[in-house]
This record gives C-alpha cells, structure tokens and sequence, in this order.
C-alpha cells in the first residue's frame, strides 16, 4: 500500500511508511490504484506535546 501525505512538511509524497505526524484519512473513499499499488490519503495532524513529555515521578 502506498501512502500520499497531505498537508505538512512531506506534501504530496508517496511514501510505503506511514511517517510520524499522520494518520489515515478516515473520511475518504476506498483506496485507489496507481500503477499495480493501492493508495491511501495519510493527513497531517498537530501532535500533543504533552503525550511526548516524560512522566515526572510526584515526590
């Protein structure tokens, strides 16, 4: 499966890894064909930052 990322600082490119930072785009069709591969929509989305902060231990 082939993944074109929209929006963000990869725009446009067809990737075979789902990179950090995007997930599937949910709301569109079926995936399409280009060439002899399937492709998904992938979308850019703000992450949480305090999902990535280390847990501070409460002393």
């Amino acid at each position: 499966m082939i993944y074109v990322l929209v929006g963000g600082p990869r725009d446009g490119q067809h990737v075979d890894d789902l990179p950090r930072g995007y997930r599937l785009s949910l709301s569109d069709p079926p995936p399409e064909r280009f060439g002899e591969f399937e492709t998904v929509r992938a979308v850019w989305f703000e992450l949480d930052q305090a999902v990535f902060r280390p847990a501070r231990s409460r002393d």
